[in-house]
């Protein structure tokens, strides 16, 4: 493949781009991702590589050279077109100062693609929690769509009917972000860290201002019991971020947000929703997993969890890399970490 700094024009129409990729289009591809992260320390690279965009995020490490992450990405469809890019994207990354380049490709996680990518990668420190997710098919009609549902979900739903739960998309606005937020740190307290409000209202901002993000609520009467915000490019979404009040008189107000979303999303032209983060699908019935509740609501909207194969890196100067790899990354997230509490990726 021929890689290639984009045009002007061809940034100016990325999203676009993004979601002709051949994986679909992955929302952290996306400009808006671009701009989020070149706030926090990220310098973006916009690459064409043939007809694929990609979104590189690049760090100046020092003695070490530069680091390019390739967060969800890059958008390819199979190993074979991984390792085409890589073929020509490990030298141009090397002529460009780079030491490794660390990808996350959405290909499903199997021993085939395993055995393919270990031919011409390395495998990886990961650097999100996980790389598991439950997509729903969303085209069916909707009273059809919920019907698919299993019974405990469906049964939810009813509940959360009964009990006058509302759900409302809300204006992009301080006040709707200071909301969410709210709920979000009490849905993470002592079970997940959560990054400081800043960050989350950027990303908020920046995705519904641009017309590829949507926040909606759910209401027991006028008290906020569930919220989610929706990133969409073209006929796919993404629940990213999601709340849930800890105590709530009425059950079901985040099963019946999902299904009021996705009649949201359909009226937009959206196909396919991913709800965003699940167990492997090999713990999903192991009540002992971190993710288990999590897992246990998505799959009553599809009960298939897609596993995808994590991190792997290039590594275009060798040295660099080996001393990367075999402790420096692992200094630098920790400082990090202890200092902003949030995640250096």
């Amino acid at each position: 493949m021929a890689i290639r700094t984009a045009t002007s024009d061809e940034i100016a129409s990325w999203d676009t781009l993004v979601a002709a990729n051949p994986d679909g289009g992955e929302f952290l591809q996306m400009r808006e991702f671009a701009d989020i992260k070149q706030a926090h320390g990220w310098k973006p690279v916009y690459l064409m590589a043939d007809d694929i965009a990609l979104l590189v995020l690049e760090k100046r490490i020092p003695l070490l050279g530069r680091l390019w992450y390739i967060q969800r990405g890059p958008g390819i469809a199979t190993a074979n077109q991984l390792k085409k890019l890589s073929e020509s994207l490990a030298p141009y990354a090397a002529k460009h100062g780079v030491f490794m380049v660390k990808c996350e490709p959405n290909l499903e996680d199997t021993e085939v693609t395993r055995k393919a990518l270990t031919t011409f990668m390395q495998r990886g420190a990961d650097a999100q929690p996980t790389y598991s997710t439950v997509w729903v098919d969303i085209r069916a009609p909707f009273d059809t769509l919920e019907q698919s549902f299993n019974s405990k979900t469906r049964y939810n739903i009813r509940q959360a009917r009964k009990g006058d739960i509302t759900v409302k998309e809300m204006p992009t606005t301080d006040s709707t972000y200071e909301t969410f937020y709210h709920l979000f740190t009490e849905t993470a307290t002592d079970r997940f860290v959560i990054r400081p409000y800043e960050y989350y209202r950027l990303f908020w901002d920046t995705y519904c201002q641009s017309g590829h993000g949507a926040i909606f609520f759910a209401y027991e009467q006028d008290q906020i019991v569930a919220a989610d915000f929706v990133m969409i490019n073209g006929t796919r979404a993404s629940r990213k971020d999601a709340g849930s009040a800890r105590s709530k008189s009425v059950r079901g107000a985040p099963a019946l947000l999902v299904l009021e979303t996705i009649r949201a999303l359909q009226s937009r032209g959206v196909t396919d929703y991913d709800l965003c983060g699940a167990p492997r699908s090999e713990y999903a019935k192991d009540p002992n997993h971190s993710l288990y509740g999590i897992g246990t609501f998505k799959t009553g909207f599809s009960e298939h969890i897609t596993d995808y194969v994590g991190t792997y890196t290039l590594n275009t100067r060798p040295l660099a890399a080996r001393l990367w790899t075999k402790g420096i990354e692992k200094v630098v997230r920790r400082l990090y970490f202890m200092r902003h509490k949030q995640g250096w990726y």
